[in-house]
Formats: C-alpha cells, sequence, structure tokens
C-alpha cells in the first residue's frame, strides 16, 4: 500500500513548494474586479470606508451616511488602505480579502508543518485551498475571511508557543486575538479560550500561566481599547451598547436579528461546505482514535485542532441566529487534522477506502446534477461553461474510483485536490464574470447617474429588496422603502423618484393609480433551488428601474441595444 503522499524531491525543496503554494492561491485573485459588488454583505464594506473618504471621520463608520454600529472599523480601515492604494473599485474591496485566503493556506501550511513534517504542511494548505466556503469568503465577505485570517494565525502562533514556549511566543496570538476583535467582536476570543481551555484540561495541563493571560490582557487591550475610547468620547455608547447587546448578545440569545435554525444545522453546512474533506475528517478521526501511544486524547499540541473545531461547532450551534459561513473557523483546524492523520496513519483501513469511495459516487452525482442546475439559474450560458464542471469532476470522480480500487490513496488525495482546484479556477475565470448579465443594480445605477438632476430634488432607492450597492454606486444616500403606503407617498411626491423593485411590485403601484415609466429592466440572480422543481423556470427579468416622471421627458441611451430592445410599460 502506496504512501498517501508519495516522498520526492520537490517534497522537501523550498522552491517546490513555494511554486505549490502560489499554484494554490491562483483562483483567489483571478477576475477580481470584473464583477459587481454582492448585495448580500459586500456592500456594506465597501461603501462604509468610502464614505470615511469622503467624510473624512475615520473614527465612526457609516453607511448611507447614517451611523453604522454592527461591527468595529478594522476591515472598514484594511478596505480604506486598498482604495488609497489602487483606487476605489471592486478590485480594491475584494484585494485584501484575496491576501487575506493566501494567509490562512499559510498558516494551514505552517501549523501542519510544526506538527507533522513538510509533507503534512502541503497537505493542510491543499485542503484550505480547495474548500469551498473559504473560496465563496475570500470572494465576497470581506469581515469573515479577515476573521478567518486573525483566527488561523492565532492557532499557529499557539501550536508554536505550546511546542517552544516563553512569553514573546504568546504575544503574537493575543496580537491576532485583539485584531479578530476589532474585525468581529468577541467571538475571536470566546473560541481560542474555550478551544485551549478545553484542551488544557483533557491534557492534564492546568496552569494557565503557561499562557501569560496577564501579558495577553495587556495586549489585547492595546490593540481594542484605544478605538472603544476614541468613539466613546466622540459618541458617547451610539457605536458600542448597539454592538455588545444587540449585535453579539442579541444574535446569540434570540432570534431577532436574523435566521433562527435548529441545533443540528450546522451538521449539513459543514458536510457540503466542508465536501469531500468532510468525508476524510471521518476517516482521521476513526484512525487517531487508534493512536494512543501518546497519552491522554489531546495531551500534545496535535490535539488542539480538535478542540478549536469542536468549540466552533458548539458555540454557533447554541447560538440562535445561524448563518452557514459562522462554523468557517472550523475548516483551518480540520485541514491540518487531515493533514496529521495522513501523515501518521497512512491512510490505511477501510475508513479512508469509504470516505475516498463515497466521495467518489458524490462527485460523479454532482457531475450529473450540474448541468441541469445551470439550465436553470444560467440559461444562456454557452455550452462550454455548461459542461466544463461537469466533465471536470466526473474525471476527478472516476480518477479517484480507480486509485481506490488500485489502494493508492496519495494518488487519490491528489485527484480530488485537482478536481476541486480547477473547477474553483474555472468558476473566477469564467462563471464570476457571465454572472454579470443576471445582475443588474450597477448597470440601474448608471441609467439613474445619466438622468441625475443635481438640482431637481431627485432621489433614487429600491422598495423591499436588498440592494445596499446602490450607495456605492450611485455615490449617494439613497431610500430603502418596505412600506407600501409610503413608497405610494414617494412615487406621488413632486421630486422625480428612481425606484428598483421586483414586477409583481411594479404591477401592484400600477393597480394602486401610480404613473411610473420603466426605464430598465434585468434579471435578478437567486440561488433559488426550488426553481429545479419546475422544469424550464427560471427567475427572469425580475428587477425593474422604474421613475414616477414620463419616459418622453427622459432622454434614451442612443445606439444602445440592450437599452432599445426594452419595452417601456407606461400607466
Amino acid at each position: 500500500m502506496g504512501n498517501p503522499l508519495r516522498p520526492a524531491s520537490w517534497i522537501h525543496s523550498p522552491l517546490g513548494h513555494a511554486l505549490l503554494l502560489a499554484a494554490l492561491m491562483l483562483p483567489w485573485f483571478v477576475h477580481l474586479g470584473v464583477s459587481s459588488l454582492w448585495d448580500a454583505n459586500e456592500a456594506f464594506y465597501a461603501e462604509t470606508p468610502r464614505e470615511m473618504m469622503v467624510t473624512g471621520d475615520y473614527l465612526a463608520p457609516r453607511f448611507n451616511f447614517e451611523p453604522r454600529v454592527q461591527k468595529p472599523p478594522l476591515t472598514y480601515w484594511i478596505v480604506l488602505l486598498s482604495y488609497r492604494a489602487f483606487g476605489v473599485g471592486e478590485f480594491a474591496v475584494r484585494f485584501p480579502s484575496a491576501l487575506a485566503a493566501a494567509g490562512i493556506l499559510l498558516f494551514c501550511y505552517g501549523g501542519a508543518r510544526l506538527l507533522y513534517g513538510p509533507r503534512a504542511g502541503l497537505v493542510a494548505a491543499v485542503v484550505a485551498a480547495t474548500t469551498a466556503r473559504i473560496f465563496i469568503l475570500a470572494r465576497r465577505l470581506p469581515i469573515d475571511i479577515f476573521l478567518l485570517f486573525f483566527l488561523t494565525g492565532a492557532l499557529f502562533f499557539i501550536l508554536r508557543a505550546l511546542g517552544r514556549g516563553g512569553r514573546g511566543r504568546w504575544i503574537p496570538v493575543y496580537l491576532f486575538l485583539g485584531l479578530g476583535f476589532m474585525t468581529k467582536g468577541p467571538i475571536a476570543l470566546v473560541i481560542p479560550a474555550l478551544a485551549l481551555g478545553g484542551w488544557m484540561l483533557a491534557a492534564g495541563r492546568r496552569k494557565a500561566a503557561e499562557t501569560y493571560p496577564f501579558t495577553g490582557a495587556a495586549v489585547v487591550a492595546a490593540v481594542v481599547l484605544p478605538w472603544y475610547l476614541a468613539v466613546w468620547r466622540a459618541h458617547g455608547w451610539d457605536y458600542i451598547a448597539p454592538f455588545f447587546l444587540s449585535d453579539n448578545l442579541g444574535r446569540f440569545a434570540t432570534e431577532t436579528l436574523g435566521p433562527s435554525r435548529g441545533v443540528l444545522y450546522y451538521i449539513p453546512i459543514f458536510l457540503s461546505d466542508f465536501f469531500p474533506w468532510s468525508l476524510l475528517l471521518v476517516a482521521a478521526l476513526l484512525s487517531l482514535r487508534r493512536l494512543r501511544r501518546e497519552g491522554p486524547p489531546g495531551s500534545s499540541p496535535a490535539g488542539l485542532p480538535l478542540f478549536w473545531a469542536a468549540a466552533t461547532f458548539l458555540v454557533f450551534s447554541l447560538s440562535k441566529n445561524k448563518q452557514e459561513y459562522y462554523i468557517a473557523p472550523m475548516y483551518p483546524a480540520c485541514a491540518l487534522l487531515i493533514a496529521g492523520a495522513l501523515e501518521r496513519v497512512r491512510a490505511r483501513g477501510a475508513a479512508w477506502s469509504w470516505a475516498y469511495g463515497g466521495a467518489a459516487a458524490l462527485m460523479l452525482a454532482l457531475s450529473l446534477a450540474l448541468p441541469i442546475v445551470f439550465t436553470a439559474f444560467m440559461p444562456a450560458v454557452p455550452t462550454l461553461l455548461r459542461y466544463g464542471p461537469t466533465a471536470l469532476f466526473a474525471a476527478g470522480a472516476l480518477a479517484v474510483a480507480f486509485f481506490t480500487v488500485r489502494r493508492r490513496p496519495g494518488w487519490c488525495f491528489g485527484a480530488l485536490a485537482l478536481a476541486l482546484w480547477s473547477v474553483y479556477l474555472l468558476g473566477a475565470a469564467a462563471y464570476i464574470p457571465a454572472l454579470e448579465a443576471l445582475r443588474p443594480v450597477k448597470g440601474f445605477c448608471r441609467v439613474i447617474a445619466e438622468r441625475w438632476d443635481p438640482a431637481g430634488g431627485d432621489s433614487a432607492g429600491f422598495y423591499r429588496a436588498s440592494l445596499p450597492s446602490m450607495v456605492f454606486y450611485l455615490e449617494r444616500p439613497i431610500f430603502q422603502e418596505t412600506e407600501p403606503e409610503r413608497m405610494l407617498e414617494r412615487f406621488r411626491s413632486p421630486g422625480r423618484v428612481f425606484c428598483i423593485l421586483s414586477r409583481a411590485d411594479y404591477e401592484y403601484f400600477l393597480g394602486r393609480g401610480a404613473e411610473l415609466c420603466v426605464l430598465d429592466q434585468g434579471p435578478l440572480f437567486s440561488l433559488r433551488f426550488g426553481n429545479l422543481l419546475d422544469k424550464g423556470k427560471f427567475p427572469g427579468r425580475e428587477l425593474i428601474l422604474v421613475s414616477n416622471r414620463s419616459c418622453s421627458k427622459i432622454a434614451s441611451r442612443e445606439g444602445d441595444p440592450f437599452y432599445e430592445s426594452k419595452t417601456v410599460y407606461r400607466r
């Protein structure tokens, strides 16, 4: 039975490691600026630093020129520095996130190398680079990829400090925890504290002084307190109380700030977001259970990643508010566990065969389902792109199945990694740009800007939608209406109103006597799997840009075939 990663000269070559690590990072950096902002969370972290530049106030975050108290300012400051370097735009928003993802990969590589050696370092880096959730966070959620970077860095420095000791080794740990706190708050302290405390109890190490807690408290305070004191002096408790009481305690203890899901919600999320490595993790844990020669469970630093992953899963499973990306701090720790198991047990046993076989079967099923998904959500995608991921996943699945039968686990691992990396690279290079045809908000804002009268009392915004990127692209405050009567009042007001809304809401306001004219319309990309149950159904041309003034008074974009092909609806 072969070694999971057969020794070769490049395994011990610094240049070989550097080239492989650089190649693994590539999907995070491709086409960073070609797609418009995602109207989920990315728009908030793009617009707030832009408003800092406009107002000159770098202390108090604002969005839509109103206080944004939900998060500490570090993410905004990082994006602001990127704006200073590259100019305001999508590339500058995403480049720091790609760098953070690269840092996560390097910390995984370094942590596994510390614990198990250079070959395990490469395995951990490969797993991190081909984890779906890390890829998604790196390209659309700056705050969560930065939190993941600081937490993974803290885990690496904890492992290094446990291995070599000394007060100086712990200072980077607390520095990263403080930066994590300034990114997303107390959760950056809770996860490491639970993980380290649980590991120390399991390992029989009850000397808390070994972690230099007073030094740590001083370092964290030096990072965190200056901003809190400054913002308190300037704004009182406005930026402090809502964050701690509502955005943190409220999200954990109540159901008012987001979706409430059951305590088992994260089990399928983990299995899918970490696929196919989630299957290998099961095999790794089963294999590591058999290794009890090192004393009590978790007695070596190698046991800490297990407690880290468990603490993350437990904390967010108990939270009332759950989002699929909250458990992302598990994934780098799980990468270390898989790397350790592959290095120590050489992927022997039936558990590994079942894991690789299951991954091959699920990848094959996924390859068959993908064309149906593309037909439902991207019907105009070229044939090559429609079946590209199918070919890659099918080839990977067949290769993994072949090497599983031949009992070549190292080749199984390589085939899985290559198939996943190829799909992510293809997605960044081809599919993200192709999605722009289904994301019309940036184009709508261009239409509004062409017709905007700075002295005419114009206003713009959206109704019953979530399109915060409008603020970024219009570079002015917008309205965000949800009540039909208030929106109807806007439409009937003397000023000109530009509004983005759904077709159903457009028809509703026409029925209420509103005089509306359609300026533009376009499909709304929304990954709703219910559409797959209705053959041929597609979200279609759902978003409409309307004005409460006659289209005849608004100059058309002469020579623009997209605009001229539109049907103009008028009451």
